[in-house]
């Protein structure tokens, strides 16, 4: 055979394993057939696999890929994947102390964001002993909608420090290394 020959019979056992499945007679694909049939096979067969999930609906339930699905819409009448009927979901409870414990700790994690009023930011700041101004931070963050870059506050507080920390620069922590010799001249 040629290599214009050889070439035909791999594209068509590419090809046909593909689309089709069909896996080739490796025999009948010449000696750079074979070495290139087995450098080509295995992500086929992993394409291959991965179309025909796909097409089944998706990475198995338990999956950690099925996971990154995007959550439910509360809107939705339809029973969504994964989803398990309300009944199967109060039959399954059980009253163990430590699951409960659980649900209060991941519940009480964390608050909603209240922005203070100015009052509350006078009072934390004198409280602490800050120089910050208060109604110039307070203006600041009600002008950017409590914002800090793309994200909502979290923690006012905490933005007050920061503020302290940027006004005195020389309380912060040097972070340029100091080195142990001097300087030659």
């Amino acid at each position: 055979m040629t290599n214009k020959e050889e070439q035909l019979v791999l594209y068509k056992a590419i090809a046909d394993y593909a689309l089709d499945g069909i896996e080739p007679d490796v025999s009948t694909l010449g000696v750079l057939g074979q070495l290139c049939w087995t450098a080509i096979s295995p992500n086929i067969k992993s394409g291959r696999r991965n179309y025909i999930n796909g097409c089944n609906g998706g990475a198995p339930e338990g999956n950690c890929n099925a996971k990154k699905q995007p959550k439910n819409n509360p809107n939705s009448t339809e029973k969504q994947p994964g989803q398990t009927s309300t009944k199967n979901k109060n039959r399954n409870k059980t009253k163990n102390k430590n699951d409960e414990e659980s649900i209060e700790k991941v519940a009480t994690k964390r608050t909603t964001f209240v922005a203070p009023s100015l009052q509350e930011v006078s009072d934390y700041i004198s409280e602490k002993g800050y120089t910050v101004d208060a109604r110039q931070f307070v203006d600041f963050y009600e002008s950017k909608g409590w914002m800090v870059g793309s994200n909502k506050m979290k923690d006012w507080r905490a933005a007050v420090r920061t503020w302290t920390r940027r006004q005195n620069p020389s309380n912060t922590p040097s972070h340029e290394t100091q080195r142990p010799y001097e300087l030659l001249d």
